[in-house]
């Protein structure tokens, strides 16, 4: 009946637009008890034929959520459909949510907001760890009608169709993920101290293939809540908050998906760079999956230096041309460029601008030229 009411009131002089939207709300999540109530959703009946994608963010990374959404729908085939959820905090900016609810009118696909309420705001275990970061282990029930999902970081884009990583056959594995090197490698000790005995099956949170059903059945959720909150056997915190918490409790549960589905830029950089690195990486990964990763990589995910911070991050490039192609080009460059040094920096930037607006003729294209060589070095 609820599902019934929501569509007849979206009869309006909106319907051309909300057509393409879904409105979700979600009540506030309280760090006390954790419950989660659903609100005027409406779903759709079929829902075999859509990939949803799900992506959390808060207003420092409204922004890139925005630029990872755009490049899937800009590498995606003609017939592949999304819905994205989008899990933010009640603060998210309204002028954030009109620019990603255009662009997902612009290209067909759904756009659900839900808003998290306090869920793990307030967590003695989060310290500076974003809540938003948690948030994901809140997704088997946020999404009762999916059988699956993709989960997505918004520090990263993607250059293929995601229908190959999507149909990832789970069988009865509760997630699918890239094994990450960096953390097996250097943290061995501690993942064996959090009861993970294979510091090599530890995967990436950032990119997840998630069987909702299986998690549903084994109320996993719950016990995602009690260890984000209380920590292993309710005292140990965890070292990588939400991503210990996953790899903890699918241990043996775990499909492990192909480098090229969550490349870290800095990881083929090493492999390039050092002979000793690729040997590593290769002897971890496989000969065929470091290839494939740095011949034609499907998603690159910026962990540790982001692209709008450094200019030195591999493959820095690519983000930049899709954030080019977003309204929030010029505001993130000139954030960026205060990162610059030399002649390139923020105070020069600003500094041509301004002599261009008030010069003219000869000057006025000197200094609009400045303006050019600054971005375009950057």
């Amino acid at each position: 009946m609820e599902c019934k009411k929501i569509k007849a009131g979206c009869e309006s002089i909106l319907c051309s637009l909300l057509l393409l939207i879904c409105p979700m709300g979600v009540a506030a999540i309280g760090d006390t008890s954790f419950s989660i109530e659903t609100q005027n959703v409406a779903y759709d009946e079929k829902t075999d034929d859509v990939i949803p994608v799900v992506l959390a963010a808060d207003n420092n990374y409204g922004p890139q959520m925005y630029i990872t959404m755009l490049s899937i729908l800009k590498n995606s085939n003609a017939d592949t459909r999304y819905d994205f959820y989008l899990l933010v905090p009640p603060d998210f900016e309204l002028r954030y949510k009109n620019f990603i609810l255009e662009l997902g009118a612009r290209h067909g696909s759904k756009i659900n907001f839900i808003d998290m309420g306090t869920a793990f705001a307030n967590s003695s275990l989060k310290k500076d760890w974003p809540a938003p970061a948690y948030y994901r282990l809140l997704i088997p029930g946020l999404l009762p009608n999916y059988k699956k999902c993709l989960y997505l970081d918004t520090d990263i884009i993607i250059r293929h169709d995601l229908t190959e990583l999507f149909n990832t056959d789970l069988e009865d594995c509760y997630i699918a993920g890239v094994k990450d090197m960096p953390i097996a490698m250097n943290d061995a000790k501690y993942l064996l101290s959090i009861n993970l005995h294979n510091a090599n099956h530890y995967i990436n949170s950032g990119v997840l293939v998630m069987n909702l059903n299986l998690m549903r059945r084994d109320n996993l959720q719950e016990k995602f809540i009690s260890t984000a909150k209380y920590g292993i056997d309710g005292k140990r915190a965890l070292m990588h908050h939400d991503q210990d918490t996953l790899n903890v409790l699918c241990r043996d549960r775990i499909k492990f998906l192909d480098l090229k589905f969550n490349t870290f830029p800095g990881t083929l950089e090493s492999a390039l760079n050092s002979e000793g690195d690729r040997r590593k990486i290769q002897e971890f990964y496989g000969k065929k999956q470091l290839r494939d990763a740095c011949n034609n990589p499907v998603i690159l995910h910026f962990v540790g230096a982001k692209p709008w911070k450094s200019h030195t991050a591999m493959f820095y490039d690519r983000w930049w041309e899709i954030c080019r192609l977003s309204p929030f080009y010029e505001e993130i460059f000139r954030k960026y460029i205060a990162y610059c040094g030399s002649r390139y920096n923020k105070y020069n930037y600003h500094r041509n601008v301004i002599l261009s607006k008030l010069t003219f003729g000869k000057k006025r294209a000197h200094y609009q030229r400045k303006c050019e060589e600054i971005k375009k070095h950057w």
